[in-house]
């Protein structure tokens, strides 16, 4: 299954090579219709996340899991996500460390509480996901170490792929939230194949993309933008993938004040 994200009309070949790549389709931040009412402050964010003086987070020890299904059947709650994360002044955000620099993205729970719950279960280790090295079902940390395996200029990069191949997937799926948001620059969103097939892949949104609008689960809003502009003007193969692997380092949540 390959995750694809359209072009608009008159932007030329996205260089998915075809089929279903993870697209970047989604609600997103400018162009018309709201922007969550936490949007606004991520832009004043700065790369490195600010102030942790909240206190760091709590690693999850690492397991190996019992059984050939999804331990979760599908439903991971946010207070799951959530557990032992320590609380703070500040909004729900993610740090991803690029090779670029870092991206602040604060996260939109309350328009897309499933997606933030999968993100964040994702980066800290809470949620259960396939191995695709070894077949099994695991708790760790899914981001860190990955790369954006794909890169188009004026549009977005996408991560999340641990076959960096774009077909990539945690074992799962689950259905999108579709909100009032729009894509504008520095939109975090959900790759997927078709409706109601997200999973670990995301993208993050160079300029406006009111295309996707619609069709994409929005679940955060990134800054600095000029980061995601150093990824999309790397030098890539004709199906947009770096020549250099771009790393997507490490992503750490926070609560913490900016």
């Amino acid at each position: 299954m390959l995750l694809a994200i359209p072009l608009a009309a008159g932007c030329g070949d996205d260089g998915g090579g075809g089929g279903t790549t993870s697209s970047t389709g989604g609600t997103g931040g400018e162009g018309g219709g709201a922007t969550s009412s936490s949007a606004s402050t991520t832009s004043g964010s700065t790369g490195g996340g600010g102030s942790m003086d909240c206190g760091p987070d709590v690693d999850a020890p690492e397991e190996v899991l019992a059984g050939d299904t999804d331990p979760e059947a599908g439903m991971f709650t946010l207070d799951e996500a959530l557990v032992e994360l320590p609380e703070g002044p500040g909004p729900l955000r993610a740090i991803i460390e690029t090779d670029k620099g870092a991206l602040t993205c604060e996260l939109f729970p309350d328009e897309a509480p499933n997606a933030v719950a999968n993100f964040v279960g994702l980066a800290r280790g809470r949620r259960p996901w396939l191995d695709p090295a070894t077949g099994s079902w695991v708790k760790r940390r899914f981001y860190d170490g990955l790369t954006f395996h794909r890169v188009i200029p004026e549009f977005m990069a996408q991560g999340g792929d641990r076959l960096a191949n774009g077909e990539g997937w945690p074992g799962y799926e689950f259905a999108d939230e579709i909100s009032a948001l729009k894509h504008r620059a520095g939109t975090l969103a959900y790759a997927n194949a078709g409706a109601d097939t997200n999973g670990s892949q995301f993208y993050v949104t160079e300029v406006v993309t009111d295309w996707l609008d619609g069709a994409y689960t929005i679940f955060g809003q990134c800054a600095p933008v000029e980061v995601v502009t150093e990824m999309t003007h790397v030098e890539t193969d004709e199906d947009d993938k770096p020549l250099v692997a771009l790393g997507l380092n490490k992503v750490t949540i926070t609560r913490c004040a900016p």
